[in-house]
């Protein structure tokens, strides 16, 4: 048995015990967490001097891109990062894919990330991800905004997903790349397993003109690719109320970005299902658009919050705390234990992951130890290290 001990240790929802003693076996397996104010004989137990909270849960990322870190410009707003990354999609080798792919596996270690919900368009992730290193969850990712394509893109995605190691959902792209016919299929699939989804949303102002009035940056992207959209025709209401309906309500669903998502919308979401997570990426969403959710409104909607790093295609670190660190320099009344709940817990309970979230008997949550912060504060100079 090993005992851990810290200034506090954080377990949402109870939230910080003060001196608590965390019990795990040989495996990692949690035994117990105890509080001493509660019991009369402590255990002797390895003391750290910080926090100690379970391992991070990374809702949101594409670690098949991460050999285009460095390699794409910023604030180049959704459309030029878009063309940027399309346009070099097919410039690197196989061999120099992998490599990154193993290399950014070993970073979300490094940072305490012990479980991915990870986007994937291809198998070139597949490989490392078998391996067992972290706990994936794949969202095998559909794109065609033409109708008449939508059953043969969903065959490519079932072919995907009957080689993709660990669970995996088919999930659309974003509202602007899959036709209606399709997210059909896809909502309909969805019903017969008891996976999460996860959809972009709402990550660029070109996206709701390109539903409200059929025009814009997206139809330009459109253009520069050479796909004939003549087809599309606009819905005059934004993105997200043009497509959530055609996904389940009574399943796991992640939003991921919601830099333009309004107040109304959010009402209006959460109004639609209660299972939705609202995903934030907030160094991507610097990378690309230079701007950020209001994050408020999310906190005044009392939205189920989960925090992601997206690529390193629009990103420097895969680390969720360099992304609480941003979320804290915008919003500094968000309190520690909010940070920690979307990284640990929400996390969990959005990716479907039992195992992993909170300290609680015969969990396996992995275990991070948090430096430089207070009870009340994420700060700059806070540092995470994996423990157990």
């Amino acid at each position: 048995m090993r005992f851990l001990t810290a200034d506090y240790i954080f377990s949402a929802p109870t939230g910080f015990i003060s001196k608590g003693i965390l019990a795990l076996d040989a495996n990692g397996v949690v035994q117990d967490l105890i509080d001493p104010q509660k019991v009369d004989v402590l255990p002797d137990a390895e003391k750290f001097e910080g926090i100690i909270c379970p391992g991070f849960i990374n809702a949101h990322c594409h670690l098949e891109l991460s050999h285009f870190r460095g390699k794409i410009p910023k604030h180049t707003g959704f459309v030029g990062f878009a063309k940027e990354l399309m346009t070099k999609r097919n410039d690197a080798k196989h061999e120099e894919i992998v490599e990154a792919i193993n290399v950014a596996e070993d970073e979300m270690l490094q940072n305490g990330i012990v479980a991915v919900g990870d986007i994937s368009n291809s198998v070139d992730s597949f490989e490392e991800k078998a391996k067992g290193k972290l706990r994936y969850h794949t969202f095998i990712e559909l794109l065609s905004l033409n109708p008449k394509m939508a059953e043969k893109v969903m065959e490519v995605g079932l072919f995907l997903k009957n080689d993709c190691p660990q669970t995996s959902s088919i999930v659309p792209h974003a509202p602007y790349t899959v036709s209606s016919e399709l997210l059909e299929i896809i909502g309909n699939s969805a019903q017969k397993e008891n996976f999460p989804l996860t959809i972009h949303n709402q990550e660029s102002l070109a996206e709701g003109e390109f539903f409200m009035k059929g025009k814009g940056l997206v139809r330009e992207l459109y253009e520069f690719l050479g796909i004939d959209i003549s087809f599309f025709k606009p819905t005059g209401v934004n993105s997200l109320r043009s497509k959530l309906k055609y996904l389940p309500h009574d399943k796991n669903l992640i939003l991921v970005h919601n830099t333009f998502t309004s107040a109304e919308d959010i009402r209006w979401a959460e109004y639609y299902s209660r299972n939705l997570y609202w995903c934030f990426c907030p160094n991507a969403n610097l990378y690309i658009e230079n701007t950020l959710p209001d994050f408020k409104l999310f906190l005044d909607a009392n939205a189920k919050i989960v925090l992601g790093t997206d690529s390193l295609a629009s990103n420097d670190k895969l680390s969720l705390l360099d992304e609480m660190k941003t979320i804290a320099k915008k919003s500094p009344e968000i309190k520690s234990s909010q940070f920690l709940t979307w990284a640990t817990k929400n996390g969990a309970d959005a990716l479907g992951f039992s195992e992993l979230g909170t300290f609680e008997k015969n969990k396996k949550p992995g275990v991070n130890l948090l430096s430089g912060m207070t009870t009340e504060k994420i700060l700059p100079q806070t540092l995470v290290k994996k423990i157990a």
